[in-house]
């Protein structure tokens, strides 16, 4: 295989015009110097989830739920089993219009998060949610197989998959809250939005 390190990326804003393009787009990107064995692996993934990958994150409820701005909206990570090389994402799809209000809501729930913090009653359910999604992945034939086929190229067995989901279940809503403080950056997103808006784009 090729190596694959981490190699830095400029901040940016980028805005593309898609005339006559019903829906916009928004994207977001940030590097990570984490991979999937890193000790902050577990608490960085249940950050992600409270904040944008789960069923009842902080994203989906402001940017959809409250606000009604999105068709859709949540956040992710590309996780690097080798290299400390991994990514975070966000995205977000939307009618035109709403371009302003949706780059606002983002990152004002960004930063009202970094800055408060998840509460316990979410932080707890969110760890059974996604310590239950990880089990039922398991016991799906497709998902399983993937998983077998991933460790066999790593050379694991699913013995890394259960020391994950103890340590997920050791967490502390601390170490959760630090651990997105610590390798979520605003200053360093790459942000990207796409669509045919009609205001002066900034």
């Amino acid at each position: 295989r090729v190596p694959s390190p981490l190699i830095p990326v400029a901040p940016a804003r980028l805005v593309l015009l898609t005339p006559d393009k019903q829906n916009a787009a928004m994207q977001v990107l940030q590097d990570l110097p984490l991979n999937d064995l890193h000790p902050d692996y577990p608490a960085f993934m249940l950050a992600n989830h409270l904040l944008g990958s789960g069923g009842d994150s902080r994203l989906w409820n402001r940017i959809r739920e409250k606000e009604g701005l999105s068709y859709s909206v949540y956040s992710t990570v590309q996780w690097n089993s080798i290299e400390p090389n991994s990514q975070w994402g966000a995205s977000a799809i939307f009618a035109p219009q709403n371009r302003g209000k949706v780059e606002s809501a983002f990152r004002e729930e960004v930063a009202k998060v970094l800055a408060q913090g998840f509460m316990q009653a979410e932080f707890e359910s969110g760890k059974r949610g996604l310590l239950n999604f990880r089990q039922l992945s398991r016991a799906q034939d497709a998902r399983l197989a993937g998983a077998w086929v991933s460790n066999l190229y790593l050379d694991r067995t699913f013995e890394v998959s259960a020391k994950v989901d103890a340590a997920l279940e050791a967490l502390t809503l601390d170490q959760v809250n630090q651990a997105l403080r610590r390798y979520l950056k605003p200053d360093q997103f790459v942000f990207g939005l796409a669509g045919d808006f009609k205001d002066k784009v900034q």
